[in-house]
């Protein structure tokens, strides 16, 4: 009776090897068996041995082998760190497998192409290109009805643009300027979507109905939630896999701030008063909240463990509403305010300082890439170096900006 399994030896690559994304790996390796090898495959695991790249077959040749095999390295999303080679033997009955530790060095990120959403009255969104000498604005794609929301996602090279009443959800391929897959609203006095909000990859939605969908590039629904009874979410975000969302009461207009487990089921909420302009995540249990209370900035700390919103800053902000918020690090934040100053809040000093003058900021972007902040107000879009402030570029819109966004290589 065989219980043994093929005896499978690296010779290639050695321990601790480093290379290249999209590069590849010589693989050489011996398999023997006593009787026979019925199956090897060559896989690459992440450091926690899950599977990161595709499993390659191996031609068996005979009880005895030495194989030599390109691994191709042609994933542009695998990241720098440490990975496993494994092969897989069989010999029908038995299976072995042994691991080889590589390190792996990322394909660098690069800025890829700046894009600007804009809008001509409420029946139109524009998506144009701002070219990187930040000289001319081009139209690359219309979508019809309005707006609420966007994103881009690099990792899978696509556009997600949401209405507000009568604008669709979709999902739209940059390379091709395709759509990819389009949510449309039923059209009523109310509004059909009401909240947005995305990782890289995915996008959420939440609808006046009370739902809350999460969708994959494809379009496909692998998130469902339900808001509070008589309630639909405005500003959403994830805290280590939990849904926050901001929602707000049909019939009285009281707001709640309510967290969901990562399976999409209610698991406490907490009273809100303000009008969330932004959630900026701090660490993986407290996200900041960032709006307005009738018409005046403010600024708090979402505990979300206790289930605790409090407020950090103990002081009254400069007179006039938060347009905008950005987060630099887990302690620096940048705030755009309706007076024309952006200003640094630093939790660890409970500081809000005047950064910049002169710029009432819609939106505020990081490209950690090229340490560039951009300040995005309704015609204009400004850049600095996020060090020393010195203006970089200027671009103004004919048209009314909503929002700007980064697409990168990966």
């Amino acid at each position: 009776m065989d219980t043994k399994g093929p005896e499978i030896k690296f010779n290639t690559p050695v321990e601790n090897q480093t290379f290249n994304v999209n590069s590849y790996v010589t693989v050489n390796a011996t398999v023997t068996d006593e009787n026979k090898i019925s199956a090897v495959s060559i896989s690459l695991l992440d450091a926690s041995q899950n599977f990161a790249h595709i499993t390659v077959p191996v031609s068996v040749s005979s009880p005895s082998m030495t194989f030599n095999v390109n691994y191709l390295l042609d994933n542009i999303h695998l990241e720098s760190g440490l990975y496993y080679i494994k092969i897989m033997a069989s010999d029908g009955e038995n299976d072995s497998q042994k691991f080889q530790k590589i390190y792996l060095i990322a394909v660098p990120k690069a800025l890829k192409t700046i894009y600007l959403v804009s809008s001509v009255g409420a029946a139109q969104t524009n998506l144009s290109v701002i070219d990187t000498n930040f000289s001319a604005i081009t139209p690359y794609h219309t979508f019809s009805g309005d707006y609420l929301s966007s994103s881009i996602s690099s990792y899978h090279q696509q556009a997600y643009m949401c209405g507000n009443f009568t604008g669709n959800f979709t999902g739209h391929v940059l390379d091709y300027n395709s759509p990819k897959f389009t949510v449309a609203p039923i059209v009523s006095s109310n509004p059909y979507f009401t909240g947005y909000c995305s990782s890289d990859r995915d996008a959420y939605v939440a609808r006046y109905d009370g739902t809350i969908k999460g969708y994959n590039y494809a379009g496909g629904i692998f998130y469902g939630a339900i808001s509070l009874s008589g309630c639909y979410a405005q500003q959403m975000c994830f805290n280590d896999g939990y849904l926050i969302a901001e929602e707000k009461e049909i019939m009285t207009g009281t707001k709640k701030l309510v967290t969901y487990f990562p399976t999409g089921s209610v698991e406490k909420n907490c009273s809100l008063s303000q009008d969330v302009v932004s959630f900026c995540e701090m660490d993986v249990a407290d996200v900041f909240v960032f709006g307005n209370v009738g018409g005046q900035a403010t600024i708090e700390l979402f505990d979300r463990i206790n289930n605790n919103l409090w407020s950090p800053y103990p002081f009254a902000l400069a007179s006039g509403s938060l347009l905008s918020a950005l987060r630099i690090d887990s302690d620096t934040y940048l705030l755009g305010h309706s007076n024309g100053t952006i200003y640094k809040y630093q939790y660890s000093s409970s500081s809000v300082t005047a950064y910049l003058t002169g710029y009432t900021a819609i939106k505020l972007k990081y490209d950690a890439v090229q340490n560039k902040l951009y300040v995005v107000e309704a015609n204009r879009v400004t850049t600095f170096n996020l060090t020393t402030l010195g203006l970089v570029n200027t671009i103004n819109s004919t048209e009314t900006i909503q929002d700007l966004h980064l697409l990168y290589n990966r």
